[in-house]
């Protein structure tokens, strides 16, 4: 087996995908099955009409379509307010749709996915490619001036995905002559969340989703708050540096990364780690080789994540081990979360009305009722429902993965929904059969990391929905800070990695190792739906 796997490596690293200067690191492209193209039957612009057209129950304009580098380009709106783009080859065509999530608060279209390696897949002309607006027009995705309409934030909960999918698929039927044979969904963060409102809701709508780095939402606005009131003293000054984080996090690794059998450089499983940043604490004076009682006490924080005074944990876990270095910046809670999560709670989302008017992200406090409101108030963007029968007897495919440095939605979450899956579709082997997670070491909130890994989860669902191929293992490449390349299998989880000795860079030094017993990953906290719980 061990021999076979090394060779795919070596199939899988002839097709890298390019990477440019500064760039994402090159990871392996899978092959796509074999299928015969299609070529259109309408000129492009045919598919302008000047009236509108539907595809039950969804009502759509198409406003442009264009000819551009061998592609149809197609721009229109789902009523309300869903503006989309969707692409359709000239040539190579092969019966594929894939629609795209978007991030954030959306209110502006897309056109790449996440991991990134995966779009070259649609570089050539294999699929007809959709992105909308979430179902309105933002500012950016951290706008929500949008969400002061009702039916603007349910067309954002789940209704504007649904729409898109369906005028997107009817105008690739137009264009070809014939309907999708297969139908993908990739979507990550906030595009993760729509992945998984499809198969909650539209079971019908997509053959093969892939979720990445999705959370209870509500929950995790709180998060964000939880690590701005640490991370920010009394006057609005963050109270970690980059030199701060950086010494953290080699601390960090440096006790935590022989946990998993060996030292590369990376925590397979940060659950594991249990380091305390009080060893780091400045004895004399602050200085450059120690943190100071400010840091230490937010750090601890930051790993226990949101807690009621009485020691109820109020989300899945904190920041995982290894996320240090995402703390500061531009991407952190203390600068940008702390707004969206203000935006969320008070003015438009979720407690729009039970909140004062100069509510800030200082005045949330951390109680079970707290929660409890937020939960209720955010139930109808919460993509956390366990139950998949419909998308299963469907015979729907779902990749769920998770970076476990996520900084933005910890490393918990995702495992917690898995096992509530679990228990409600009959169990670890009946859910694997069409729901796969995957977790990804030193993985940031979608993208990058301390170890940045790429990984083709689009191609692998392709094989999965058409070939039958089951994925037991996806490959994974990361570009080393001293530029050296390293290859590593992600299994399925809760299949572990087994080092056999050897270049810790090459896949041939590894191979699986299932678990003795079968993991509870169920976290306990209010908003849980596993029964199955561990810590």
């Amino acid at each position: 087996m061990m021999r076979g796997l090394a060779l795919a490596f070596g199939l899988w690293l002839g097709m890298l995908c390019a990477a440019t200067a500064n760039a994402v690191p090159a990871a392996p492209l899978l092959a796509l099955p074999e299928r015969a193209t299609q070529a259109p039957v309408l000129p492009c612009a045919a598919l302008v009409t000047p009236v509108t057209a539907r595809a039950d129950p969804i009502a759509y304009r198409v406003i442009s379509a264009s000819e551009q580098d061998a592609t149809c380009i197609v721009t229109g709106y789902a009523a309300p307010q869903t503006q989309f783009v969707l692409r359709l080859p000239l040539a190579g065509y092969r019966g594929r749709y894939l629609q795209g999530g978007c991030g954030g608060m959306c209110g502006v279209i897309g056109n790449t996915i996440v991991p990134s390696c995966s779009n070259a897949h649609l570089a050539d002309g294999g699929f007809a490619v959709a992105f909308d607006n979430g179902g309105h027009s933002g500012a950016g995705i951290g706008d929500a001036t949008w969400a002061s309409d009702p039916e603007l934030r349910m067309q954002f909960a789940h209704k504007a995905t649904h729409a898109t999918a369906m005028a997107a698929k009817a105008i690739v039927t137009r264009f070809y002559g014939s309907a999708p044979t297969a139908s993908y969904f990739v979507g990550c963060s906030g595009g993760g969340r729509d992945a998984l409102m499809e198969a909650q809701r539209y079971p019908d709508d997509f053959d093969g989703i892939v979720a990445g780095s999705s959370v209870s939402m509500p929950a995790a606005m709180q998060l964000f708050l939880w690590e701005a009131q640490h991370g920010l003293d009394a006057a609005g000054h963050e109270v970690f540096t980059p030199a701060a984080v950086a010494l953290l996090h080699q601390a960090v690794i440096t006790n935590c990364d022989a946990l998993d059998g060996i030292r590369d450089g990376q925590i397979d499983d940060p659950r594991r780690c249990h380091f305390d940043p009080a060893t780091l604490r400045c004895r004399d004076k602050d200085g450059s080789d120690c943190l100071n009682t400010s840091q230490v006490d937010a750090a601890r924080a930051y790993y226990q994540g949101p807690t009621a005074p009485d020691g109820t944990a109020l989300f899945p876990g904190g920041a995982p081990y290894g996320s240090e270095l995402g703390w500061v910046g531009p991407g952190a809670a203390t600068q940008t979360g702390k707004f969206a999560a203000e935006a969320f709670l008070s003015r438009l989302l979720l407690l729009p009305d039970a909140l004062p008017e100069n509510f800030t992200w200082r005045d949330w406090r951390f109680t079970r009722a707290s929660l409890a409101r937020l939960l209720a108030a955010g139930a109808p963007f919460d993509a956390t429902d366990p139950d998949l029968t419909r998308f299963r007897a469907h015979g729907g495919k779902l990749i769920l993965w998770q970076g476990l440095a996520d900084n933005a939605a910890g490393a918990r979450g995702m495992l917690d929904y898995y096992q509530a899956v679990r228990d409600t579709m009959g169990g670890l082997a009946a859910t694997r059969a069409f729901a796969r997670l995957f977790l990804v070491p030193g993985g940031y909130h979608c993208q990058g990391g301390y170890v940045p890994y790429e990984q083709d989860f689009l191609g692998a669902m392709v094989q999965w929905v058409e070939q039958g191929n089951v994925p037991d293992a996806v490959p994974a490449v990361a570009r080393l800070a001293d530029g050296a390349l390293r290859e590593r299998p992600l299994y399925a989880y809760p299949t572990g990695t087994r080092y056999l000795g050897g270049d810790v860079n090459r896949a041939g030094s590894f191979a699986p190792a299932a678990p003795s017993t079968e993991p509870a990953d169920g976290f306990p906290w209010p908003g849980s739906k596993a029964h199955a719980t561990g810590r």
